[in-house]
């Protein structure tokens, strides 16, 4: 009898997983992923574990964590109760920092104090820092259409008052026995104020800088200026399709970097996160990503 009870809880557990699949492919395909209720488990997210060589790193932070997140896009469609389970995953990894690049939310002020009070909740040993994306200026678009008057600047005081670096165009540095490692959070590239030499004039260029920028179209010039390692969003993992409408609307500079781990060639890096947030993800084996970096010297 308990075998028989056995195989029956078996059996409703593989029917409710299957329900919670289909619910999140159906969701997913409709753009209504946030509203998705259930707890998260290890088939509706993917956790990618890397490691991340730095050359002169130094013994300091050989071992340190970063949790790497984008694209929370806090709005209509994604609720503050999905982003929740997230913050809950990446306090259990334990890592020493959190790097968020950009588009936290799509919405109003709102919007930016709500996100603002989940994103307080994550306990990153160090610091949680966060870059601007196009949509945290409201649904900015690179030929001006779509911003929100003082949205961005409201958007950074709501994270600054949580205790979240998210000054733009700003080096953050810090030390440990020695050691030192520097993050860049960048404005967002399509907004006028993006400044990446006012970034690199704050940065030592002797000392490892790792450059968080939303869109990864920015890459190149990071590699360029000295950043060894880019992280970036945008793409919530799909290619920008190479057609007439697609280069108005969604232009990109350098389509083929669109998600995963990319050689720059001369010591630099790229990795381009899939985003949690995905407010358009018609491929369903684009999970919502969290990236957990191990820094190592290369």
């Amino acid at each position: 009898m308990n075998e028989a009870l056995t195989i029956t809880n078996r059996s409703q557990f593989r029917i409710e997983r299957l329900l919670k699949r289909l619910v999140w492919t159906v969701t997913s395909s409709v753009s209504l992923c946030g509203l998705y209720r259930w707890k998260l488990d290890d088939s509706m997210l993917l956790i990618e574990r890397r490691k991340m060589p730095i050359e002169g790193l130094g013994s300091g932070f050989a071992g340190v964590k970063i949790a790497h997140i984008t694209d929370l896009h806090l709005g209509p469609a994604v609720l503050e109760s999905y982003l929740r389970q997230h913050v809950e995953i990446i306090n259990a990894e334990g890592v020493d920092f959190v790097a968020i690049t950009g588009d936290l939310i799509t919405g109003g002020k709102d919007m930016a104090r709500k996100v603002a009070g989940i994103l307080k909740h994550l306990k990153p040993k160090v610091a949680t820092m966060a870059a601007m994306g196009n949509h945290d200026y409201g649904l900015w678009h690179p030929k001006g259409i779509g911003a929100m008057p003082r949205l961005g600047q409201y958007l950074i005081g709501c994270l600054a008052d949580k205790g979240i670096l998210a000054t733009p165009n700003a080096c953050h540095t810090f030390s440990r026995n020695g050691s030192a490692v520097q993050f860049l959070t960048m404005d967002e590239i399509w907004w006028p104020g993006y400044n990446p030499q006012a970034a690199f004039e704050q940065a030592d260029g002797s000392r490892p800088i790792i450059a968080m920028v939303h869109n990864p179209d920015a890459a190149v010039d990071m590699a360029t200026r000295g950043a060894q390692w880019i992280l970036a969003g945008h793409t919530h993992g799909v290619p920008t399709p190479k057609t007439r409408f697609h280069r108005l609307v969604f232009p990109a500079d350098y389509p083929e970097f669109y998600a995963g781990y990319y050689p720059l060639g001369g010591g630099s890096h790229l990795y381009v996160n899939r985003g949690l947030g995905h407010s358009c993800r018609w491929n369903r084996n684009q999970k919502p990503e969290i990236t957990i970096f191990t820094l190592a010297e290369a």
